[in-house]
C-alpha cells in the first residue's frame, strides 16, 4: 500500500439518495474493489496497514473474503457489526465475508492477516471436510484462544512458511499455500470444542456446501450496499436451481457440513444483512422489507423479532444509525 493514499471511498450507488451510509468497500484496506475477486489469498503483517494509520482501522467491509487475524502480541479492540470486543496475543478473530469491522490496535502490536476468498477455502478439501467445517465455526465463534504454547509456535511457524511461499516463485506455490492454510485452519479448529455433526462427508458434499454458502452470502450480502436489485426469492428451491441441484442435496449437504438445514443458512444470512442495513444505513424500514423480499412488512418485523427479540424500529433506535 502507498504511503499517503486516500483510505476512505464512499460508495458507488444508483440511486442518488442520501440513505446510505458511507461503509466503503476494499479489496485490502484502502485499496479501490472495482470487481469481485477469485482465487484471492493474501497475507501480510498486520503493522503494513496499522502503522500508517496510528494502529487504527477504520470501518469497512470485504464482500469477496474472509480475514483471519493472528494476534502474537499486544492486544486490540475490534467490532463486527457494531458488537465490540477486546482480545490479546495468542488469539485468532476471524472476519467473515460481509461484515462491517474496524480494529484498534495497541501501538506495538504485532500479528499477521490473512485474506482468502471463498473459492480458494472451498479448494481445501481434507479428510472429512474438516477444513471447511473449521471455517464455519470460526465464522460462528469469531475468536479462538490459544491455550497453550505448543499451538502459539505451530501456528507461528505455519505463518512464517506462508510469507515465505507468498514471496517466492516456486511452481507449486498456489498449492503449498493451500496446504499450509489447510494446516493452519486444523490447527485452529482443535483449539475449538469440536462438535460432531454426524453424517458422512465426501469431497462432492463439501464442495456442494461451499458452492451454496457462497452463493447465499453473495446475493443477499449485496442487498443494500449495491446496485443490485432486491431479493427475488430466498427459498431453498430458487437456490437450489441456481446451482443445478436439488434442495434434498442442499439439505443433506448442509448437515453433514455443519449441523443445519439449508434453510437455516439462508435466514442466518437474511438476518445479518438486515442487521447491517438497520446500523449502517437510513434505509426506510419499509425499503429494508423490500429489498430483503418481504411485500409484507409486517413480515419482516415478525420475522426480525422472533430471532432478534426486539422489532427492527427499537433496535434501529436503541442502538442509532451509524453515519460515517
Amino acid at each position: 500500500m502507498k504511503e499517503g493514499k486516500p483510505l476512505v471511498q464512499y460508495l458507488d450507488h444508483a440511486r442518488p439518495d442520501s440513505y446510505t451510509a458511507s461503509v466503503p468497500t476494499y479489496v485490502l484496506y484502502g485499496e479501490d474493489r472495482t470487481g469481485a475477486i477469485f482465487g484471492f489469498f493474501h497475507i501480510e503483517s498486520l503493522q503494513v496497514r496499522t502503522v500508517p494509520n496510528k494502529w487504527r482501522v477504520g470501518l469497512h467491509r470485504h464482500p469477496d473474503f474472509d480475514q483471519l487475524l493472528i494476534l502474537s502480541s499486544g492486544r486490540c479492540t475490534f467490532e463486527h457489526d457494531s458488537q465490540k470486543t477486546t482480545v490479546e496475543a495468542g488469539s485468532c478473530v476471524f472476519t467473515p465475508a460481509n461484515v462491517v469491522h474496524q480494529f484498534s490496535y495497541e501501538p506495538g502490536a504485532t500479528g499477521t492477516i490473512i485474506s482468502v476468498s471463498s473459492d480458494f477455502a472451498a479448494g481445501l478439501i481434507s479428510l472429512e471436510g474438516t477444513a471447511i467445517t473449521v471455517m464455519l465455526r470460526l465464522g460462528a465463534q469469531r475468536i479462538v484462544t490459544l491455550n497453550s504454547e505448543e499451538a502459539i509456535a505451530t501456528i507461528r511457524d505455519l505463518t512464517k512458511l506462508m510469507f515465505e511461499k507468498f514471496s517466492s516463485r516456486h511452481p507449486y506455490r498456489r498449492d503449498m499455500l493451500g496446504c499450509l492454510f489447510r494446516a493452519l485452519l486444523l490447527e485452529l479448529g482443535a483449539a475449538l470444542d469440536a462438535p460432531n455433526y454426524g453424517g458422512s462427508r465426501t469431497m462432492n458434499t463439501a464442495s456442494l456446501f461451499w458452492r451454496y454458502r457462497d452463493v447465499v452470502q453473495a446475493t443477499i450480502g449485496a442487498i443494500g450496499f449495491s446496485d443490485k436489485p432486491r431479493l427475488q426469492s430466498n427459498t431453498v428451491e430458487a437456490f437450489a436451481a441456481r446451482l443445478s441441484t436439488t434442495p434434498y442435496a442442499l439439505n443433506v449437504a448442509c448437515q453433514n457440513i455443519c449441523g443445519c438445514s439449508a434453510r437455516v443458512l439462508i435466514h442466518t444470512a437474511m438476518l445479518e444483512q438486515a442487521t447491517r442495513l438497520l446500523l449502517y444505513t437510513t434505509l426506510p424500514m419499509k425499503e429494508i422489507s423490500f429489498l430483503l423480499g418481504y411485500s409484507n412488512g409486517s413480515h419482516f418485523t415478525r420475522f426480525f423479532k422472533q430471532r432478534r427479540g426486539t422489532t427492527p424500529e427499537t433496535f434501529r433506535s436503541n442502538l442509532g444509525v451509524v453515519s460515517g
